[in-house]
């Protein structure tokens, strides 16, 4: 289609990535034992944990479901551990093993019972962790409050944005998407040459009095469209189309349109101003068919090209299957080999899957105006005439379509609306810069330069320091504390001392307070959302404590360490070692003459290396090595393989796609390493030993503080409950 209005169409990805997936099925408490197994170090961790906030709050976490759990509130909110005065549910529990990395099609109810016990004491750990961080008042403490509001933040804005704009717009186009429109269009361009576009508005809306007054809208589109290719059709888009494949400000005054409606305004791109009328209105499905083509040739004339799809015809309705005809009749040889099928869905807006192309008009008629299971009197295209069987109709997928046009809305729209909403709650938060103040601090410095000159701030005059800049919710900033933040915070050291750079600061500004006053019920809106933080929060607190008690204290202990080797020092040996001397050559010829020369008449080794070896910058080494390893020298190896001693000459071996002839000089069989030698080889291991020890000390001192129960006669009578309930 090579309209202007589909030259302009939105088309979408039809992949897309799924990494924040792994981030959902995560608990926080695994942030830590992942952590252990993957052996991180805690400054890893902590950026593991910024990240997965990232990723759950990308994921519009809260709409995803358990599919496979049936909740029982009564027997689900049964007590079944407690830490402290902190009661543990199995509802709890049961939550905490759906953003797990379990098995989704297993509720926790059927997993076997030693299996439900561990979990349960991992979970019981870690909310000890937690409870102990609590009472050491961790919580209270100004760094981890920051992190813990910084973080809320971050959820926060995802979370308001995704209410406020990205649900609400995606519903809609979803909505749109139940049906596929076919319309027409007269376009008026913007002139190239002139900025002004209120002649290119007057214009359009003298179009529209006259479709008003009567006038007919094909006949108005041939004589007055600037988009010449839609205009000889009076306008007509010969495609339907569903919602996101469209502008949006076309898709919207379309699907406000009843068939035969045209729109009464002009509706503003920026190649100028469309006039639409919508002219068929259909249910969106997709359907599956066949078809015979008889086509018209240099040797068969349309007449007798119908005669024989007649006669088709006529013997389909006796009762002659489709596809052997299609298979024996059919002219469209790529249909024909599979009994005429497509080979695949079609749909009007969205063509034949997965190419994308469109039948013809003619032929697309008849195929909706079949119901499944019949079959099409011979239908005339360009190609002939086609007999076409409906098979099947199918709706499409929701729950895909939604997908994608969120994807679509966030690509195209997000940033926009983003933007727009902001300034909203700007103004209704009471926002403004004063402009007189604004232009005395631009007038005192340097604009051709940015904060990052160290001395840009100096000759602002100290009268207009304590003079207020700008202000939002009743807090006034003035200059002296504006300039004090671009000083002092890092995200500002790019700013460029101009007024669009210090307007772009003042908005960085204000965006969080905005934010921060747009989502202070947030909570209370959104029992997902409260759920989250507070886990985040549990989390950052689980890692500080963690870090006091088990990362801190975590030394390498030499004497622990040697204890560890000499009771393993078996395990860590070293490598065999050869020092050699090498000829490479490329010919195997060569090769030979050269060990002759060196075996039997007794030739000088290194002469002969810096004289015929072709490996390179070798010959200014007389073939020399060094001591190379079985571990990381494929030479080595295949001495090793050879068992070649100490003292002789090797060769030819083929090797590097030549040939070496090697003289081993020294040879250092495998032997135990030192303890020395040996610590790049445990030091892992004893650190996790004694990272195991320290947590485990931890835990055990944690639990005199903060009594623990666990009540497995009450869980298993909520299992045996739940399985019942659930046969």
């Amino acid at each position: 289609m090579s309209s202007i209005l589909f030259n302009i169409s939105i088309l979408f990805p039809v992949t897309y990535a799924k990494l924040i997936e792994v981030y959902e099925n995560f608990l926080i408490l695994n942030f830590i034992y992942l952590a252990r197994l993957m052996k991180v170090n805690r400054f890893l961790l902590s950026w593991v944990i910024i990240v997965g906030i990232f990723f759950i709050c990308s994921s519009s976490y809260s709409q995803k479901k358990a599919k496979n759990s049936k909740p029982i509130k009564n027997v689900e909110e049964t007590v079944i551990a407690t830490v402290g005065s902190e009661n543990i549910t199995f509802a709890d529990l049961e939550k905490a093993y759906s953003k797990n990395l379990a098995k989704k099609n297993s509720p926790l109810y059927s997993l076997p019972k030693d299996s439900l016990m561990d979990f349960l004491n991992l979970y019981v750990r870690y909310r000890l962790k937690v409870n102990d961080a609590l009472a050491r008042g961790l919580d209270k403490d100004s760094a981890t409050r920051e992190e813990i509001r910084n973080n809320r933040r971050l959820l926060a804005e995802t979370y308001f944005f995704e209410k406020e704009l990205v649900n609400p717009n995606v519903e809609k186009m979803l909505r749109y998407r139940d049906w596929e429109a076919q319309i027409s269009y007269i376009f008026v361009q913007f002139p190239a040459d002139n900025p002004d576009t209120l002649p290119t508005y007057k214009r359009a809306m003298k179009l529209i009095d006259m479709l008003k007054n009567g006038a007919d809208f094909a006949k108005l589109a041939k004589d007055s469209s600037n988009d010449r290719e839609s205009a000889e059709r009076g306008g007509l888009v010969l495609n339907y189309f569903t919602g996101g494949k469209v502008q949006r400000q076309i898709e919207d005054a379309v699907f406000s349109l009843k068939p035969g409606e045209f729109y009464p305004y002009p509706i503003k791109t920026k190649f100028g101003y469309f006039i639409v009328k919508l002219n068929k209105l259909q249910p969106r499905v997709k359907v599956k068919g066949r078809h015979i083509l008889i086509a018209i040739t240099p040797d068969r004339d349309s007449t007798s090209a119908f005669k024989k799809a007649d006669s088709l015809y006529n013997l389909l309705k006796a009762g002659v299957d489709f596809s052997i005809l299609a298979e024996e009749n059919s002219d469209d040889p790529q249909s024909s080999m599979r009994g005429g099928d497509f080979g695949g869905w079609y749909s009007r807006s969205g063509g034949l899957e997965p190419s994308g192309k469109f039948f013809t008009s003619s032929f697309e008629d008849a195929l909706f105006n079949l119901k499944d299971g019949e079959i099409s009197q011979p239908v005339r295209t360009e190609y002939g005439f086609h007999i076409i069987r409906r098979d099947s109709t199918s709706k499409f997928n929701k729950d895909e379509d939604r997908e994608d046009l969120k994807r679509t809305y966030k690509r195209l729209y997000f940033e926009t609306d983003k933007k727009e909403l902001i300034e909203k709650l700007q103004k209704n938060y009471g926002f403004f810069v004063n402009e007189g103040i604004l232009s005395k601090l631009l007038s005192s410095v340097d604009t051709t330069k940015t904060v990052l000159d160290t001395a840009w701030f100096k000759s602002i005059p100290t009268d207009i320091k304590n003079e207020v800049l700008f202000g939002i919710l009743n807090k006034l900033y003035t200059v002296g504390e504006f300039v004090n933040i671009l000083k002092s915070k890092s995200e500002f050291r790019t700013t460029a001392l101009t007024r669009a750079g210090l307007l772009n600061a003042i908005d960085r500004v204000v965006r969080p307070v905005v934010l921060d006053k747009a989502t202070e019920n947030l909570e209370s809106q959104i029992p997902e959302f409260a759920s989250i933080v507070k886990e985040f929060s549990d989390g950052i607190l689980l890692f500080k404590v963690e870090a006091l008690e088990v990362w801190d204290k975590l030394k390498f202990d030499t004497t622990f360490a040697r204890q560890y080797w000499e009771k393993n020092k078996s395990k860590y040996k070293t490598y065999p070692v050869y020092d050699v001397h090498e000829i490479y050559v490329m010919n195997d010829s060569l090769a030979r003459v050269i060990y002759e020369k060196l075996t039997k008449e007794g030739a000088n080794f290194e002469d002969l290396a810096g004289q015929y070896t072709q490996r390179a910058n070798f010959r200014e080494k007389k073939g020399y090595w060094g001591k190379i390893s079985t571990k990381d020298n494929n030479l080595a190896r295949k001495l090793h393989e050879m068992n070649a001693q100490e003292g002789s000459i090797i060769g030819p071996i083929k090797y590097d796609d030549g040939f070496s002839i090697v003289r081993v000089n020294k040879y250092e069989p495998e032997r135990e390493k030192t303890f020395e030698e040996a610590i790049p080889d445990f030091a892992t291991d004893v650190q996790e030993i004694l990272q195991k020890q320290l947590l485990e000390n931890w835990l055990a001192q944690a639990k005199k503080r903060i009594p623990v129960k666990i009540y497995e006669q009450k869980l298993m009578s909520v299992v045996s409950t739940l399985k019942k309930q659930n046969k």
